[in-house]
């Protein structure tokens, strides 16, 4: 009893704890959904937030939610990736167990984004969106920021690519999901990127249009008056404004300090330079042009010997040959170093386009091995059916068989016990008929005797008893007409067939005679002969049926 209750009491705990952690779980997830749709206005908060939560006290799906969290805040903070490991777990994790949940999407999307960001260029930055654009045109109600997440991205890098046109086309896809969802924000990016996606292509009459669209969100949205002024200062320069120019790239470098992303200031300082040589302000282009190569944190950037072209450049028509000879040769040394190291990324890039082509042929392998397996074990199914299928057909025969067996053994031994009555019926037939022609002899002899001693003195009556004598003894000879039978009652008493006519009507009465154990003297009596007679009539039939190659077992002496 004792063992009972502490059972009971420890199923009780257990299922108590099993709630709690239910509740906890579910109160995880409600707060979670909370900076979830936090995480596009206030980023920052959501990231300190999610600093302060233990993501080992969480259950498989919460910290999936959260690691979704914390590339998201990430990503819009600025924070620089280094591994895309958090956003692959998270991935896996979706892909694995809740596929058709639309986090599965938001996590393939951001895989592609972060490994843009830690600087892939290869077709794994391609794959997880494009996987994303497919889950999300099957679901029945998507969201619009999905589709402006996916969409948006995916046109960047068609547009990092050279690809504008399919860039266009993507981008004006999330031109129609940002107004759908009416984000001024992503609004305010689509348009960035249309406008960028024109200039490229030179058609700066269509880029003036997206550049008027933009210049109208000035002052309204926090943080993008950086990149209306850049892009304003790229095409006034373009259109060969450059007082115009100058005046927003000043603006630009005064504004930097508001900027959330990290701002490169050599690239402003170059910019500003570029402008003044335009304007043929040499002194000032080159203040701005030396600021720039000192503001140099990366000297591996591509274009950084740039920089020091642009110094070499304004010293030559300062006529400061030494400056300008020794910027040159730095210019030189970097753009080596810029080369040598673009060639190494390319093979890099190369290693992983063959890595991933050989694993792609590899799943290829495996993926035909497997539909071998299958089509192999659906054969041997098929085989194994067909087997059994045989295998009870056989059965099923067999004890048809054997119930047919069965039943002809029990009508047979049902017909023996008939013929078995049936002949003890006719042993005491005749039997009894053999008593009667034994009192039928009898009276002959009487008659006989009678006749000899009174009868002969009355000559009429001897006639008449001698008359009824003989008439007697002709019906007795004549049985075999009276009594004839047919093929089917003879075939009854004897298992003989007489189909040609082989037997007479004398023979037949015989032989059904003798299938009644009727013994010579019987059927001597039956048919009104002598002993003799009948062994001889018994010996001409059996070597006729010998002779006919007929059985002969009813011939038992």
């Amino acid at each position: 009893m004792l063992r009972v209750f502490i059972f009971l009491l420890s199923l009780v705990c257990l299922i108590v704890c099993s709630s709690c952690n239910d509740k906890a779980d579910e109160r995880m997830y409600r707060q979670l959904s909370y900076w979830d749709s936090m995480v596009d206005s206030v980023p920052q908060l959501v990231s300190d937030s999610l600093q302060r939560v233990d993501p080992e006290s969480m259950d498989r799906s919460n910290r999936a939610y959260y690691g979704l969290l914390k590339v998201i805040s990430d990503d819009k903070t600025y924070v620089n990736f280094t591994t895309d490991s958090l956003i692959n777990s998270v991935s896996d994790h979706y892909r694995l167990h809740d596929p058709k949940n639309s986090n599965y999407i938001r996590a393939l999307a951001y895989q592609g984004i972060v490994r843009t960001r830690i600087g892939v260029k290869d077709s794994t930055v391609y794959e997880p969106l494009r996987e994303a654009g497919k889950l999300f045109a099957a679901m029945a109600d998507p969201a619009p920021s999905l589709g402006y997440l996916i969409n948006y991205f995916l046109g960047n890098i068609h547009y990092n690519n050279r690809n504008y046109a399919s860039a266009d086309e993507y981008f004006r896809r999330t031109l129609g999901y940002a107004r759908e969802e009416r984000d001024s924000i992503h609004l305010f990016d689509t348009y960035l990127a249309l406008y960028w996606n024109e200039m490229e292509q030179k058609k700066f009459d269509k880029g003036k249009l997206y550049l008027d669209t933009l210049s109208s969100f000035y002052n309204r949205v926090s943080g993008k008056d950086f990149f209306i002024l850049n892009a304003q200062s790229i095409y006034f320069d373009v259109i060969d404004e450059p007082e115009k120019a100058l005046e927003r790239e000043k603006e630009l470098l005064r504004i930097t300090y508001r900027q959330k992303e990290n701002i490169e200031l050599s690239r402003l300082y170059y910019n500003i330079s570029y402008r003044y040589i335009g304007l043929e302000q040499l002194d000032s282009a080159m203040l701005y042009a030396q600021m720039a190569t000192d503001m140099i944190e990366d000297t591996s950037y591509v274009y950084s010997h740039l920089y020091y072209e642009n110094v070499a450049n304004i010293a030559e028509k300062q006529e400061n040959y030494v400056l300008s000879n020794n910027c040159r040769k730095q210019a030189s040394e970097l753009y080596k170093s810029s080369v040598r190291d673009r060639l190494d990324t390319q093979i890099v890039e190369l290693e992983k386009k063959y890595d991933l082509s050989e694993a792609e042929n590899e799943a290829l392998r495996a993926r035909q091995q497997n539909l071998r397996i299958i089509i192999g074990a659906l054969i041997l199914v098929i085989i194994l059916i067909f087997i059994l299928m045989y295998a009870w057909k056989v059965r099923r025969t067999a004890r048809l068989k054997l119930m047919n067996a069965e039943y002809k053994m029990q009508q047979q031994e049902l017909q023996a016990k008939i013929l078995r009555e049936e002949a003890g019926k006719r042993k005491w037939l005749l039997q009894l008929y053999s008593h009667i022609s034994g009192r039928l002899a009898f009276l002959q002899g009487e008659f006989e005797t009678l006749t000899q001693r009174y009868i002969s003195s009355h000559p009429r009556v001897y006639r008449e008893m001698e008359k009824i004598l003989k008439n007697t003894d002709t019906e007795l000879r004549d049985i075999t007409k009276t009594l004839a039978t047919d093929d089917e009652t003879f075939y009854a008493y004897t298992q003989l067939k007489d189909e040609d006519g082989i037997f007479n009507a004398t023979e037949k009465m015989l032989l059904m005679l003798l299938a009644c154990n009727a013994d010579n003297r019987q059927l001597a009596t039956f048919m009104n002969t002598s002993l003799e007679s009948i062994r001889v009539r018994k010996s001409q039939l059996k070597r006729k049926m010998q002779e006919k190659n007929m059985d002969t077992t009813l011939f038992h002496e």
